[in-house]
């Protein structure tokens, strides 16, 4: 099953060895993220010098070529003189300039991508031992203790009580660190491993007994894929299992099984980006946990990952089997974080629904959002994950980008005002079964801003049988008018005709047809999409005016063709 993978090796080795060049790393990535925000052209290239650290090293271990290991080792010196390991993103700023003091130095500062850095380099060092040359071995041991540990030990970091995956995967891969490099149970490894456990039980705390990541499928397969590495790891090392027990992380385990559509397309929600799942990660959730989960083929290619981590890219090598899809139908409810997920072969049909709430990790402002489609095309969709900018993480500019807004999810839009971003929850959620159908249902009232004694609530009646789905909004309250403005959200072509609309299905001959009432607008927008590509988008929004206690209705189908 690997064979591709290991040819894939061998030729990007063979590359690599006739141009016999490390990647630079730009120092103007430091200056441009500082003046403009700009973070890609600087961690192109340093993922870049990732691939050839990770290429030649799992290249080496297979054929334990001495021009290889040569190589590798150079672009090992160089990791080991970076500034730092971390991103410019993540270093602390003072006003115009990155704060470089004795505490928060730069080449000490660990975040997600120092910490991994660490876990690749000691894991290579585990692997490879005395084939390294002996100043390399030392050099790299030299770097894990400056870099790595001491700092570690030396002071508490935000990211070790938060609860996302920085705490799985920055705490893992340190925990990893120290399982490689360490002396088996020696005092200062226990210790360490002590202070890890904070970041793993932080990130279990993350999720709710449903299993369901918050941050989206995308944050599942890195946060919780360095969770499992450090648990296995440890449950080997240690022979202590103790990470790997329990109902939940087995809940945990299964999350993309109702997430995933296709190979490289899942629910969109949060900050979602297609790609795939590791594929070892995914083939140790069902040998281990024995979940069920989605179908895979064959390992991953070696590109499927821009990051190109090594900790992912190793164990898929390791772990991969191919597994035969389970899914026919699924109907599920997360009921921590008010998901309800529909999917079925049969029909080809997919619905996703959300409640929630709008502070979450990585939050986009869409309680009661969803999404609409068949196996191959959402038609009413969710944009997932903008391209990541210092503009971006700041939450006085977070909203203002289509991707995370009100205005980009298929949300009312209540008297000109949008759902509100913050501590504000949806009620009286539920995904239920009707006879044969089913229900999505839940209360927004306190989601926008709204007089008191205002109730909002939106049902979406899903009839899997005939691919439809009813919405209606319904509202209660004491004003004369109420103006509402159903937004959706398609990257599809649209077609007015009389009173229907038709987004233009593009994979198939299908239609998604929106019967409605009153008038409809269309909007052309653009948004930076996660690789920095400029996209465009349609809102479509169907203008509504309704008297005292009314409802909106609209009624969504497939159809096929002309």
């Amino acid at each position: 099953m690997e064979t591709h993978f290991i040819h894939q090796l061998s030729e990007e080795t063979k590359k690599y060895l006739s141009e016999s060049k490390v990647v630079e790393l730009p120092v103007a990535g430091y200056t441009d993220y500082i003046e403009t925000g700009e973070r890609l052209s600087f961690e192109t290239a340093y993922f870049a010098r990732r691939r050839q650290v990770a290429v030649l090293a799992l290249d080496f271990l297979q054929r334990k070529d001495e021009q290889t290991k040569g190589f590798l080792e150079q672009v090992l010196w160089e990791v080991c003189n970076e500034y730092t390991w971390a991103l410019p993103a993540h270093l602390p700023i003072e006003e115009t300039d990155y704060t470089d003091n004795t505490k928060d130095n730069a080449s000490k500062w660990i975040d997600l991508f120092a910490a991994e850095t660490g876990q690749m380099l000691a894991e290579i060092l585990e692997l490879m031992g005395v084939e390294l040359a002996p100043i390399i071995q030392r050099r790299i041991r030299l770097e894990l203790e400056n870099r790595i540990l001491s700092p570690f030990e030396e002071r508490v970091w935000a990211w070790e009580s938060v609860k996302s995956n920085w705490s799985a995967v920055v705490g893992g891969s340190i925990g990893m660190v120290a399982l490689s490099v360490l002396p088996k149970n020696s005092a200062r490894q226990i210790q360490l491993l002590k202070k890890v456990d904070n970041s793993m039980q932080a990130y279990l705390s993350s999720f709710g007994e449903d299993g369901a990541c918050e941050e989206g499928l995308s944050y599942w397969a890195y946060g919780f894929g360095y969770y499992i590495y450090f648990a296995e790891k440890y449950s080997q090392v240690l022979k202590d299992d103790k990470y790997l027990r329990g109902e939940k992380i087995k809940r945990m385990a299964s999350f993309p099984y109702y997430m995933v559509i296709d190979k490289e397309v899942g629910i969109p929600f949060s900050d979602y980006h297609p790609s795939e799942l590791p594929s070892g990660l995914v083939s140790f959730c069902k040998d281990y946990f024995q979940v069920p989960i989605p179908e895979v083929k064959q390992i991953n290619e070696l590109d499927y990952d821009h990051c190109y981590r090594f900790a992912a890219l190793y164990r898929n090598l390791q772990w991969t089997k191919k597994s035969v899809g389970e899914k026919k139908e699924i109907a599920h409810y997360f009921s921590d974080v008010q998901w309800g997920i529909f999917q079925s072969k049969e029909r080809d049909l997919v619905f996703a629904a959300k409640g929630g709430r709008n502070d979450e990790s990585h939050n986009h402002i869409d309680i009661g959002h969803f999404v609409f489609g068949s196996l191959k095309e959402c038609y009413l969709t969710d944009l997932g994950a903008g391209e990541y900018t210092k503009a971006y993480f700041d939450e006085a500019k977070r909203y203002q980008f289509l991707v995370n807004s009100a205005q980009g999810h298929s949300l009312p839009i209540i008297d000109g005002h949008y759902q509100q971003p913050g501590p504000v929850v949806a009620k009286e959620t539920r995904f239920v079964p009707v006879e044969n159908d089913w229900l999505f249902e839940t209360n927004l009232s306190n989601t926008y801003q709204m007089e008191t004694n205002t109730k909002l609530i939106r049902q979406l009646l899903l009839y899997p049988s005939n691919r439809t789905v009813k919405l209606q909004d319904i509202v209660e309250r004491t004003t004369e008018k109420t103006a509402i403005i159903e937004n959706f959200v398609t990257t599809l072509p649209v077609k007015i005709v009389g009173q229907k609309l038709r987004i233009i299905g593009q994979v198939t001959n299908e239609i998604c047809e929106l019967t409605f009432t009153g008038t409809v607008q269309l909007k052309k927008v653009s948004y930076q999409a996660h690789d920095g590509t400029e996209k465009s988008a349609t809102l479509i929004q169907f203008l509504e005016t309704i008297k005292g206690n009314g409802k909106v209705q609209l009624t969504i189908r497939m159809i096929s063709g002309e």
